[in-house]
């Protein structure tokens, strides 16, 4: 869109308009996480993985969509009642975090959990109101359904014995000297 103000969109087609900026910035941001993910020490490879990562992203985008299109007003005020929003959402994702790692004695969920939600939600931040500001969004919406997916084939296409992996490469750091 030119103008600073949304135009009033109705019907199905301006439903999903509506929510389309932060739907497609959460897809990116998810895709990003899920590149990040590799090198994070997940605290169950079972459940915490590329797969949930995306299905998470996808969830969040939904909301993320549903958030944007209730707030009014032009795009720099949306913008900076939506990042309050996201702030909150990163804090209750922070303090779950913790709840889950303390309370359910899941080792490693804080430093997996809290660098992909904030990397979602900087992209979120960023990239919604930049894309509302467009005037068409249909290819920006094909690249970020499509990206996560070409990632999720890739990563199995890498760990699969084909290209010399029986299981996902490890990219940790030796253990360090004993002192002593």
């Amino acid at each position: 869109m030119d103008s600073e103000t949304p135009e009033t969109r109705t019907g199905l087609r301006g439903h999903v308009q509506d929510r389309l900026p932060a739907f497609i910035a959460t897809l990116i941001g998810g895709a990003v996480a899920m590149g990040v993910n590799a090198p994070l020490t997940s605290p169950d490879d079972l459940v915490a993985n590329a797969g949930s990562v995306a299905v998470v992203s996808l969830i969040g985008a939904i909301i993320a969509g549903m958030i944007w299109a209730r707030i009014k007003g032009d795009v720099q005020s949306r913008s900076r009642t939506f990042n309050i929003v996201l702030t909150v959402l990163l804090l209750l994702t922070v303090a779950s975090a913790a709840i889950i790692e303390y309370g359910a004695d899941v080792t490693h969920a804080i430093r997996y959990i809290v660098p992909l939600g904030a990397i979602v939600t900087i992209f979120v931040s960023v990239l919604t109101p930049v894309i509302e500001r467009w005037k068409t969004q249909t290819a920006l919406l094909v690249i970020a359904v499509a990206l996560p997916l070409v990632m999720l084939v890739l990563g199995y296409f890498l760990t699969v014995n084909e290209f010399g992996f029986t299981e996902a490469p490890s990219l940790s750091l030796p253990p360090p000297p004993k002192s002593g």
